[in-house]
């Protein structure tokens, strides 16, 4: 999310009690969620929980506009100089992934040729990033203007030249760096400065946007190319590319337009969306959209921006309903294989709308409890040694009250009661460590268990402990 973008996606009495071993079916809680299985799953999947250095390299003027220094585009719109301990912070605060948004069209020539000293000054970004052994994400980010990159006929040659010559040298800046360190291609490409910038029809699509969005697939194939044929660890590095506005519904990816390029190696392509949202069922709609579309495939998926709305959120009055929002959303996410990246754009103020989450000039996480929260429920896929999950009970005549002690990591749990021949999950979306299961029989004898949400996955049923207990008859 950019400072001056908006979006319009929609947008979260005790009894006697006996414990015993007992080997349980699966049930209503595994929600037939399985995503493809593959390496590139599994590198995407150790990403965890990824932050955005918005609004500093990324910064931009109209291309007509210039500065005396260009390098004080670094600090125009975020305000402080990315320091290296403001990357060991990020590490520090539990991400496993930064993205670096770069905008190169300032910083360029007229034959597209990148200034020496602004590349020396983001490769010194990403090579503090590599000593902190984080996952980095590289791409084009406001170069989607006329006379750069612009998806129409009429800027198609141009926008070759400037795709195929700015990623020539990315690529072979990096084309020596381990495989931590990815591409994203284009950031957010459209029809900049027209109707159809941020939303279109879908039925029918504009022949304008028809052409677009045939021309983005173009352009991502070549700048796919254009990496792969630098050589190196280049020839299988990990790439990332989305389509129109990197919306994740059928305006972008999901639109039967879109096309992922063909690559050159197996399982090496990665589909990057963007999400700005507060409500749970658009949120909920959207990862399932791409869970069907990709990662039930085998196609992984991340988030490159997420935040709570387009515009911006009120954090530090919100904390309670942020936490609540980004720990569905996060948990949600990586249990259908998606990882997800904060967009921080260094501005937030008590009362006003902004996505921070760590203050650039001092290098301090300032949210802590949404930090946490976020990069908990965006940890990497693979249980916590939780150990046995016991559960007490005590028992009403119409109900029973469970308690257990909270499981480390664990976002949510899920609790299961036999009311006869076998177990039934009543409840998936328990939050607390403990719970009441209702409208039971009198005098009537049932078992229950409990499974823990850790890390986008439930644990094993055999982590878990039945509890036998009696209503009370009267």
């Amino acid at each position: 999310m950019k400072n001056f973008i908006r979006k319009t996606l929609a947008f979260l009495t005790a009894a006697v009690i006996t414990v015993t071993a007992a080997v349980i079916p699966a049930s209503a809680a595994d929600t037939k969620i399985k995503p493809g299985k593959n390496e590139a799953m599994t590198y995407v999947d150790s990403m965890g929980a990824g932050w955005n250095l918005g609004n500093a390299f990324d910064a931009v003027d109209k291309p007509e506009y210039t500065k005396s220094d260009e390098m004080q585009y670094e600090t125009i719109w975020c305000g402080a100089k990315t320091t290296k301990e403001l990357i060991k912070t990020v590490k520090k605060a539990g991400f496993k992934t930064i993205r670096l948004p770069v905008t190169w069209l300032n910083h360029v020539d007229k034959d597209f040729k990148i200034s020496d000293k602004w590349m020396a000054r983001y490769k010194e970004v990403v090579d503090w990033c590599v000593e902190e052994g984080l996952y980095i994400i590289i791409d084009l980010h406001h170069d989607v203007y006329k006379g750069y990159y612009y998806p129409d006929k009429q800027n198609y040659e141009t926008s070759k030249k400037y795709v195929k010559t700015i990623w020539k040298q990315v690529a072979e800046t990096f084309k020596d760096y381990g495989e931590k360190v990815m591409f994203e291609v284009i950031n957010e490409p459209r029809l900049t400065g027209t109707d159809y910038e941020w939303w279109y029809q879908q039925n029918p699509v504009p022949q304008e946007v028809q052409e677009s969005l045939e021309i983005i697939n173009e352009l991502n194939q070549l700048m796919l190319d254009t990496i792969r044929e630098t050589g190196g660890k280049n020839a299988k590095r990990y790439v990332l590319v989305g389509g129109y506005d990197t919306d994740g519904t059928e305006k972008g990816i999901l639109s039967p337009y879109f096309k992922m390029p063909k690559d050159s190696v197996k399982n090496r392509l990665i589909a990057a969306v963007h999400f700005y949202g507060v409500g749970e069922r658009d949120g909920h709609r959207t990862l399932d959209g791409l869970y069907t579309n990709f990662t039930s495939k085998g196609i992984p998926v991340v988030i490159t921006e997420y935040g709570l709305n387009s515009g911006g959120y009120k954090y530090l009055d919100n904390t309670e309903a942020a936490v609540k929002r980004m720990t569905d959303f996060g948990s949600y996410a990586r249990e259908r294989g998606i990882s997800v990246v904060f967009w921080d754009n260094n501005y937030i103020r008590k009362g006003e709308k902004g996505h921070k989450l760590i203050d650039r000039a001092t290098a301090k996480v300032i949210c802590p409890e949404i930090t946490k929260a976020f990069t908990t429920a965006n940890k990497p896929a693979g249980l916590a040694d939780s150990g046995k999950i016991s559960v007490k009970a005590t028992a009403s005549k119409n109900s029973v009250k469970l308690s257990w002690d909270k499981v480390k990591g664990a976002t949510k749990y899920a609790v299961y009661v036999n009311k006869g021949s076998k177990y039934e999950c009543v409840s998936s979306k328990v939050t607390s460590n403990s719970y009441t299961v209702k409208s039971l029989k009198a005098g009537t004898k049932y078992k229950f268990y409990v499974r823990a949400f850790v890390n986008g996955k439930w644990t094993k049923v055999s982590q878990s402990k039945v509890t036998s207990v009696k209503t009370k008859s009267s």
